[in-house]
């Protein structure tokens, strides 16, 4: 098996194992993937979309989305009229607490399937791979 093969089944079993288990009532898949990176301090628009892997018009669309459940808020800094930042609501940073708690749920099942002697060692292998993959994002978003 190459690496090719391996993040595709990876993604499609981490795809599953997260749609299955994170649930918020009246939320997309893709909405709950927006609020669970949206920092304390808020992000800009484009870079929320590059993160998510989605251009800014989508992001637009699927933020006021958000915005008409109540869970973000979209601001203009006074230094730069162009550019729009994301912040959660109060509302929104409860959302985003319960998403973690469901992440720390899907983390510990994980956990207890790994055999304590190689726990270590795994999340270093897996921290590095996610490494890799910033580096490749950070270098060229596209690949093909």
């Amino acid at each position: 098996m190459n690496y090719g093969e391996l993040l595709s089944i990876f993604l499609i079993d981490l795809q599953s194992i997260f749609r299955k288990n994170v649930v918020v009532k009246g939320a997309s898949f893709q909405q709950l993937i927006a609020l669970s990176v949206i920092p304390d301090d808020g992000i800009e628009m484009s870079p929320l979309a590059r993160k998510i892997g989605i251009d800014n018009s989508t992001a637009t669309r699927l933020v006021i989305g958000l915005e008409k459940k109540g869970w973000t808020i979209r601001k203009t800094p006074l230094h730069d009229k162009r550019v729009i930042q994301v912040f959660l609501t109060e509302q929104g940073d409860k959302v985003q607490s319960q998403l973690e708690k469901q992440f720390e749920k899907i983390g510990a099942a994980i956990e207890k399937e790994v055999n304590p002697l190689d726990r270590h060692e795994t999340i270093e292998y897996v921290s590095s791979l996610h490494w890799i993959l910033l580096k490749i994002i950070l270098n060229n978003d596209k690949i093909v």
